[in-house]
């Protein structure tokens, strides 16, 4: 099947138009006789639908004319909807930060006019744009919340299109068992509406679903449902999709058969145009011929894919192509050949990654910025309430004024008192909720730092630990087989030894990017192990700890192995110590963390506005834990840092 789940979009409601210039005219004088904001509004943003196609920068212009007008109006449902709109060119042009933040401002206007349809709606779009950065989880999350509104108004067009993508979710993070419940949800509701054309999104990922699951007998009846129905709708594009999943289904298990559903779907994408699915063609065909050790017709079908799928610039298929003709050429004896295709592979793979990881930052970002924005809401509503509260207590004072006036010197000094102290507490209510926002973002960078670590490690451990080792042991088994003088054999050995320190090399970086020691052995093991590292013929450590032979907790437990980590290098670097004193210990109420050395010591005052020798990241380390920092130092005493966090 294609690497690709269908998943149903559903915005709020447009209609489409074929683009000519009569259609154009046509629209442009509705737009000018119309009186009615709402169906005005509904005519400018399918003038923008005629040239979104064509023109984007021009259907871009009439959707602002569309919101500005309806913002003009006073209609907040209409300027609400250039989002909708607006979105689908932007993730077409990568620009999906602005689309997030576009959705986020949509789903707050729509909260306020408190329309359940259309902020199910919102919620669905804001999980769509969640899923363009890999963001699952997120996605997820919003998708649940549409479902929840949804189910409470019990809207089965929304449900039925919530469940197909709640399915397609977890069927691209291989939960085909949790897809196949979401999937059949939704092929319940498109066979109630009695529309057909509803049934075919989930009878495909159903299908999918079952492939995941090894069930092909299952799938190949889904699918011929598939194929029925799309054939009936006349919808040649699905027909094709039906052709290509049963040929990869089946090809297998039986490659005369495989052949003719793709041969099918190779004539009818070339029939009518359809560049994307005939490269996919050429490429389950390959792959089925080489399961079947077909390696000459394989590669005569990837060379017909190579080029479209280059013109389509379809990345993640093209690296596939590139490592299946590596494959080929590598059966048939061409190394040369297949070292070129391998070496095309690995480039793709690694631009690929490089978009993947710059998505995953934008979404990170997207999202603290989010999550911001969200916690300024917050504080002007609570400024708000604070300042609508204290216009009624002056109206309230005025009544009691006109009302008993022997009692306005009381009133009046009761009022005044009240009101300094509401200030106070609002004032106070504001500093919580900009300390917690300060608290949050902390708590998001030190994740990130953290995960991104994690990431950075498994990569150069799995990825680039494995091409060096894979590459000595191609060196070693050549060694064997070839002949070579001995001055070559010293230099060959040299260079064997070399690309031994430099594995060697790369697994300590990743090591200290995220231990493995933490996760196997706990802090005190892990802590242990990295001083162990460290210590040379020149420097001494000691290390001492008590009662945290089981942890804190995974979070504090990272948090405090950096703190040692990074004040141990500080000392290292900074200090020329030659002995060095590391003691962690857990009582009660505190865990203690000392670090000693005999270096040459500094002015503890003139780095307390600084953020040299990586003391910023350690302060905002024990600050998110509300511990306590104490640095003491002098030049012929060496420096003595004292860290108390409540646990």
């Amino acid at each position: 099947m294609k690497n690709f789940s269908i998943i149903s979009f559903l915005f709020l409601p447009f209609f489409l138009f074929a683009q000519s210039e009569h259609e154009i005219d046509s629209l442009k004088t509705l737009i000018e006789q119309e009186k009615d904001i709402t169906q005005k509004t509904g005519y400018l943003y399918d003038l923008g639908d005629l040239f979104e196609t064509s023109n984007p920068d021009s259907a871009i212009h009439y959707y602002q004319v569309a919101r500005d007008f309806a913002k003009e109006n006073d209609f907040a449902l209409g300027e609400a909807r250039y989002a909708s709109y607006v979105n689908m060119i932007l993730n077409k042009q990568g620009k999906f930060s602005e689309a997030l933040s576009l959705t986020q401002k949509a789903l707050e206007k729509y909260k306020k006019i408190n329309n359940p349809n259309n902020l199910a709606i919102a919620y669905l779009n804001m999980g769509k744009q969640y899923r363009y950065f890999s963001d699952f989880e997120s996605c997820i999350d919003y998708y649940l919340e549409a479902k929840k509104i949804a189910d409470s108004i019990q809207d089965k067009s929304i449900q039925r299109t919530i469940n197909n993508n709640l399915c397609a979710i977890f069927l691209d993070l291989n939960q085909p068992d949790k897809a196949t419940v979401y999937g059949l949800a939704s092929l319940k509701l498109a066979e109630e509406s009695g529309d057909k054309a509803n049934m075919l999104s989930p009878l495909y990922n159903l299908a999918n679903a079952a492939t995941q699951l090894e069930k092909d007998d299952e799938a190949m009846v889904l699918l011929d449902r598939f194929e029925k129905i799309a054939i009936e709708l006349e919808s040649h594009y699905d027909i094709i999709d039906a052709y290509l999943a049963k040929g990869s289904a089946i090809g297998k298990t039986n490659l005369e058969k495989g052949t003719q559903y793709m041969n099918l779907a190779i004539a009818e994408s070339k029939k009518y145009h359809f560049l994307d699915n005939e490269y996919y063609a050429y490429l389950y065909l390959a792959e089925i011929q080489l399961w079947h050790k077909k390696y000459k017709d394989a590669l005569q079908n990837i060379q017909k894919g190579i080029p479209i799928a280059a013109q389509l610039e379809a990345k993640y298929d093209l690296a596939d192509f590139h490592k299946k003709a590596s494959e080929a050429y590598e059966h048939l004896g061409n190394f040369e050949e297949a070292l070129k295709h391998n070496r095309k592979y690995d480039k793709l793979i690694s631009e690929i990654q490089l978009e993947e990881n710059k998505n995953r930052l934008l979404g990170l970002e997207a999202k603290y910025q989010s999550e911001k924005q969200e916690a300024e809401i917050k504080i002007l509503n609570a400024q708000s309430e604070a300042q609508a509260l204290s216009i009624k207590q002056k109206n309230t004072l005025n009544y009691i004024f006109f009302g008993a006036i022997l009692l306005i010197g009381i009133i009046s000094i009761l009022s005044y008192l009240n009101y300094k102290n509401r200030q106070k507490i609002s004032l106070q209510r504001i500093q919580e909720l900009e300390t917690e926002k300060q608290l949050s973002a902390t708590q998001a960078l030190l994740q990130g730092q953290e995960d991104e670590r994690s990431r950075m490690a498994k990569e150069l451990h799995d990825g680039l630990g494995g091409l060096l080792s894979g590459v000595k042991l191609n060196l070693n088994n050549m060694h064997k087989k070839l002949i070579i003088t001995e001055e070559d054999g010293d230099s060959f050995e040299k260079s064997i030894m070399l690309l031994d320190e430099s594995i060697s090399e790369l697994r300590r970086v990743a090591h200290n990017l995220m231990p493995e020691s933490i996760l196997k052995f706990g802090l005190d093991g892990a802590v242990r192990e990295f001083l162990h590292s460290v210590d040379n013929e020149n420097l001494k450590i000691i290390y001492q700890s008590y009662h945290i032979e089981n942890g804190i907790n995974k979070q504090l437990d990272i948090s405090t192995y950096r703190i040692i980590q990074e004040l141990v290098n500080n000392a290292m670097k900074h200090a020329d110590a030659t002995e060095i004193l590391v003691q962690v210990r857990k009582d009660e109420h505190f865990l203690v963390i000392d670090v000693e050395d005999n270096g040459k010591g500094f002015d503890p005052d003139s780095i307390k506005k600084e953020s040299g020798m990586g003391l910023t990241g350690i302060r905002s380390r024990i600050n998110y834990w509300k511990g306590d920092l104490q640095i003491e130092s002098a030049e012929s005493s060496g420096t003595s840092v004292h860290i108390e966090i409540p646990v």
